[in-house]
């Protein structure tokens, strides 16, 4: 018998399982088996399609069609997803060293989040209307199905970041990649000279701009550049909705990158994608208003379900493109007042407190949190003098030259 067990502290980290109520999560782990491998060994996902699979303990390389290999620990937090994601044909890990794995029933999990969508929205029923709970339950449908449509990333992005995850890749071929793009070699160079980036000597080529930023920030940038082109929808009435949708990702990204830069904590490219990407669950659940037709005149009803589907959908996007997983924090909780993570400040707690210094320079007063009561200002600010609104308007205003230039870069 294994040595390891699926406890409930385990069962709760699991993507997408932890999205099930604790008695479904039990009965997943009832029915789930653990598998022993041994250093060699080769799984397929040709003959794993009806499972779950999660490493759990050891050490392997995963192989996916047009993406350079992945090794995983189990320590590492890509073992919290499963290693094949539904609509993968190609795939395959071998394992490197002695490597439990979990397998748990795909169509039961589907089975299960199915009738907690159904039982939740017959709960709600006074609550919503029978448009708001059709489209709940149609979205979170194609969401359990693998039928929800993910947004891919631009495809100078996409090659920019698999070069920068290859440690045998160097600033040069990095430059080369960019500067098959006119446009985007031209734009990062203008945000390397920026206020954010600038110093006393001016970049005048990519590679000078690259050599400045570092590989990890010049991957951070390239694709918060590009993130405008994933804004985008067919229909005039939803596309205006996306462009108001990524004038508010711009100005959070703004203002988390201009704070990470004022405070000295973490790097302006972290901030600045980290605050593009928060709300990034909301494309998809837009997209497939517009591609089934369905009818919303409603705007209440249209926010009602995005509030509530837009961080499990945002996972999935964040966990199809590869990111860090610290950002799946900043989807959860970028509007989070009360989350307190400890006395370590995170990204996801300067994403929040960007939030609410939107809130303060847009007298957003009706929804705005009381400062004192935030946990994330008093991790950056521990002096209660400093822990009030005029203060926090005073530290807004000494960023702003920086905000409105990052603004300008995005907005181009």
């Amino acid at each position: 018998m294994s040595k390891y067990q699926l406890n409930a502290s385990l069962l709760k980290k699991l993507v997408p399982v932890r999205d099930l109520a604790a008695e479904d999560r039990q009965t997943m782990a009832a029915k789930a088996r653990l598998i022993d491998l041994l250093p060699g060994d080769k799984v397929n996902v040709i003959d794993e399609y009806r499972w779950l699979l999660y490493l759990v303990d050891g050490d392997i390389v995963l192989h996916e069609k047009n993406a350079m290999p992945q090794p995983i620990s189990a320590s590492d937090g890509r073992a919290h997803f499963p290693l094949f994601a539904e609509n993968e044909h190609n795939a395959y890990f071998e394992v490197k060293t002695k490597s439990w794995i979990a397998r748990f029933d795909r169509q039961l999990f589907n089975t299960l989040l199915e009738a907690e969508i159904i039982s939740g929205v017959q709960q709600e029923t006074i609550e919503v209307s029978d448009v708001e709970g059709q489209l709940f339950n149609e979205i979170m449908h194609a969401y359990s199905s693998g039928q929800l449509e993910l947004p891919s990333l631009p495809e100078i992005a996409l090659k920019v970041k698999t070069a920068v995850s290859n440690p045998n890749v160097d600033s040069s071929d990095v430059a080369r990649i960019i500067e098959a793009d006119p446009v985007m070699a031209a734009r990062l160079i203008q945000v390397a000279n920026s206020p954010i980036h600038r110093s006393v000597t001016p970049v005048q080529s990519i590679k000078e701009a690259i050599v400045r930023l570092g590989l990890s920030a010049t991957r951070n940038l390239v694709i918060s550049l590009s993130m405008k082109q994933v804004f985008i929808s067919k229909s005039i009435i939803l596309q205006n909705r996306m462009l108001s949708l990524y004038e508010h990702s711009v100005e959070i990204a703004a203002i988390s990158a201009a704070l990470s830069k004022e405070l000295c904590v973490f790097e302006a490219d972290q901030l600045l994608l980290a605050g593009l990407i928060h709300d990034i669950g909301v494309i998809p659940i837009l997209n497939y208003i517009d591609k089934t037709g369905l009818d919303i005149n409603d705007e209440q009803e249209l926010n009602h379900v995005i509030q509530k589907l837009r961080n499990i959908v945002g996972d999935l996007v964040i966990k199809n493109w590869g990111f860090a997983l610290e950002m799946l924090e900043v989807i959860e909780n970028a509007e989070n007042w009360q989350r307190d993570s400890g006395s370590k400040l995170d990204i996801a707690d300067l994403v929040m407190l960007a939030h609410v210094y939107s809130m303060l320079h847009h007298k957003d007063v009706k929804n705005l949190p009381k400062i004192d009561g935030v946990p994330a200002f008093g991790k950056i600010f521990s002096d209660k003098a400093k822990q009030t609104p005029d203060f926090a308007v005073h530290v807004l205003d000494s960023a702003q030259q920086e905000i409105t230039a990052v603004k300008n870069l995005l907005s181009f």
